[in-house]
C-alpha cells in the first residue's frame, strides 16, 4: 500500500490483524465495489432490527475479525458478518428446530444453497453465504428476522 510505501512497515489489513481489534469502519475500508456496497446493508439492515449487540470477535484464521449480532442474554450470535476483503460472507448458527419450520422451497436457491451447510451430513450447525452483491441482502435479512422471531416465540 502507499502507507506501506512511505514508512517502510507492513500494513496489515484490518481483517487480518488478530492484535488490534478493529472499528467496523476499518473493516468496511478493507472492501470495494459491490462487497462494500453490501457490507454497508448489511450493517444497515442489522441495526434496523434493533435490540441487537454489535461485536467484533476473532475467529482464528478462518474468519479472522467478524462482526456479530447477538440478541439480549443469548450465548450464540443471530449471525455474523465476515468482512473478508475477497470473499463477504453473512453466517449464521441455525437450530435444527428452527431449520424445520422454514418453507424451504419458498426460499430463493441462493439462500437454499447456505442452508445446507447446516444439514446432514455436515458436521456444523453454521450456515455461509458469500455476498458478491447487494442483491442477496435482502433475502438474507428476512431470514435472520425470521430467526429473530422464533428465538422470541420460544424465549416466551
Amino acid at each position: 500500500s502507499a502507507r506501506a510505501a512511505k514508512t517502510g512497515k507492513f500494513v496489515r489489513m484490518a481483517w487480518q490483524d488478530r492484535f488490534s481489534r478493529p472499528s467496523v469502519e476499518e473493516l468496511r475500508n478493507d472492501l470495494h465495489g459491490p462487497r462494500r456496497q453490501a457490507f454497508d446493508a448489511l450493517i444497515a439492515g442489522f441495526r434496523e432490527l434493533g435490540q441487537l449487540t454489535e461485536f467484533r470477535i476473532w475467529h482464528g484464521d478462518c474468519w479472522r475479525w467478524t462482526i456479530e449480532f447477538r440478541s439480549p442474554g443469548s450465548i450464540e450470535p443471530l449471525a455474523a458478518i465476515i468482512p473478508c476483503p475477497t470473499d463477504l460472507q453473512l453466517a449464521m448458527p441455525l437450530s435444527r428446530e428452527f431449520a424445520r419450520s422454514l418453507a424451504v422451497n419458498r426460499l430463493k436457491r441462493s439462500v437454499r444453497d447456505g442452508l445446507e451447510l447446516a444439514q446432514e451430513p455436515f458436521d456444523t450447525h453454521w450456515c455461509v453465504w458469500s455476498i458478491d452483491s447487494a442483491g442477496l441482502v435482502d433475502d438474507l435479512l428476512d431470514l435472520v428476522e425470521l430467526k429473530q422471531q422464533h428465538l422470541i416465540r420460544r424465549a416466551v
